[in-house]
């Protein structure tokens, strides 16, 4: 890192410690129709980000298109499809601040077509918020899958056409997600009871802790987003305020810690979206500073392509004109000297002298979910990777290991089966820019999806092309 950023970032680090504030990304995730948009378009409204005229229009607009109950989704879900449709189609992006954090508030989408969509915002999170719909039937349907309560399968993958509470979770966890809150939504719908929120909690931890979350780094509450109970201040609903003591919404995000800041590796900033520059010449990346930090002048390095640009200006974390962002913020980066046709979601802005690696074929060790039929070589899958999208196969099975201690106990195994963890090799149709999961977590993590499921979650090892 040159001198004068090194004096910088140290400057900003310093100051960030005193304060005591820092920037949080915080996913929102669940089964379609679990509430999310709802929940959480009634909770920047209650924290005073969107003014009552806007909270009117939006109600007076639903209820023109006889969707009155959306309305509070509607703060977010602001696309014509969205609003048709009543589900939440692309990862929406809003700002607000608690008493101990900035949160980027990413809004992912629960229905199981957009589930691209949904990893490319955990990728992006240092923590979450999983709802679950604890209306009768709901938290089933969502958990399990439809028609599982009568006989059909419940297993994690196999739950069509519902389901989205585990994949979520699961996906949630090997993007690299540790802290959650399970915010258990819709409990009007049953008196508020205290029995089924108990119930609904004692059938999700059991498979929260065996995909990797620690029961001490889960919180547990309800909330209701229509009547805004719980969200900034204590139920004054008394079914619910009889037995509810434990954090509003807003406490338990606030008990969130934002990951350890990766500003002495060199600059990665993976693309989550390209957009024109609104004033002047320049084209305008948006994505999470995954390591290094940046200034305006700074150079960087487009991968794929190789293609050089110079950083503009900068807007970090919502505030324009930023002087700097550092690994963890969240930065709309206006980049001059390139070609707008160079730059696509999936690629990575670098530091020209430390490139990211450009992966043409690379070794994971993948645990492998419920799939209906073994995996065997030459498996076609849809890998993805921080913010890329790539299809490839897996072209090669090199062991079985052990869940544990990751130690190989079986040599080039003719299939995958369910549950099993092995190492393997994956070749991308087009190459992806990839990182060691040792050396850059953020850029290392895979998962691989097919036919609307996904079939294994993973760490890269070894690039080997």
């Amino acid at each position: 890192m040159e001198p004068d950023l090194r004096k910088a970032v140290d400057a900003a680090v310093s100051a960030e410690s005193s304060s005591g504030r820092r920037g949080l990304h915080l996913v929102v995730m669940g089964h379609v129709d679990a509430g999310k948009s709802t929940l959480m378009g009634r909770l920047l409204a209650d924290l005073g980000n969107v003014s009552q005229k806007e909270v009117h229009k939006n109600q007076k607009e639903a209820a023109q298109a006889g969707k009155a109950s959306f309305s509070w989704a509607w703060v977010l879900d602001e696309r014509p499809e969205e609003r048709a449709r009543g589900v939440t189609v692309d990862v929406a992006i809003a700002r607000f601040n608690t008493p101990g954090h900035d949160i980027t508030l990413l809004d992912a989408p629960g229905h199981r077509d957009f589930v691209p969509n949904m990893i490319s915002g955990a990728a992006q999170a240092d923590a979450a918020l999983l709802l679950v719909d604890g209306s009768p039937g709901g938290f089933e349907a969502g958990f399990k899958g439809e028609g599982s309560a009568a006989g059909g399968v419940t297993g994690f993958g196999e739950s069509a056409p519902g389901g989205q509470t585990q994949e979520h979770a699961q996906l949630a966890r090997s993007l690299g997600v540790e802290q959650m809150a399970v915010v258990i939504s819709k409990l009007d719908t049953c008196e508020y009871s205290q029995d089924r929120f108990e119930y609904i909690k004692s059938q999700l931890l059991p498979f929260l802790k065996s995909v990797g979350f620690k029961e001490s780094l889960l919180q547990w509450l309800p909330a209701v987003g229509p009547e805004g109970q719980n969200l900034l201040k204590p139920p004054t609903e008394q079914r619910l305020a009889s037995w509810w003591k434990g954090p509003t919404l807003v406490q338990a995000i606030d008990k969130f810690t934002p990951k350890p800041r990766n500003t002495g590796l060199p600059l990665r900033v993976p693309v989550h979206d390209v957009t024109k520059a609104r004033q002047g010449a320049g084209v305008v990346v948006g994505g999470k500073v995954e390591a290094g930090a940046l200034v305006p002048g700074s150079k960087v390095l487009v991968v794929p392509g190789y293609e050089t640009a110079t950083v503009r200006s900068l807007e970090v974390n919502g505030q324009d004109h930023a002087p700097l962002a550092l690994s963890g913020d969240s930065a709309d980066i206006t980049l001059t000297g390139i070609d707008p046709s160079a730059l696509h979601a999936g690629a990575v802005l670098c530091h020209s002298e430390f490139p990211v690696h450009l992966a043409y074929k690379f070794t994971v060790q993948v645990l492998v979910l419920q799939v209906p039929v073994p995996i065997l070589k030459g498996h076609a899958v849809t890998i993805h990777a921080h913010t890329a999208r790539e299809a490839g196969v897996i072209s090669g099975l090199l062991g079985l290991c052990d869940s544990k201690t990751g130690q190989h106990r079986q040599h080039k195994p003719r299939c995958l089966l369910s549950g099993q963890t092995a190492l393997i090799e994956v070749t991308p149709v087009r190459p992806i820019p990839l990182e060691v999961f040792s050396d850059v977590k953020a850029l290392g993590r895979i998962a691989l999806r097919e036919g609307g499921r996904t079939v294994a979650v993973g760490v890269v090892t070894a690039i080997l092309e």
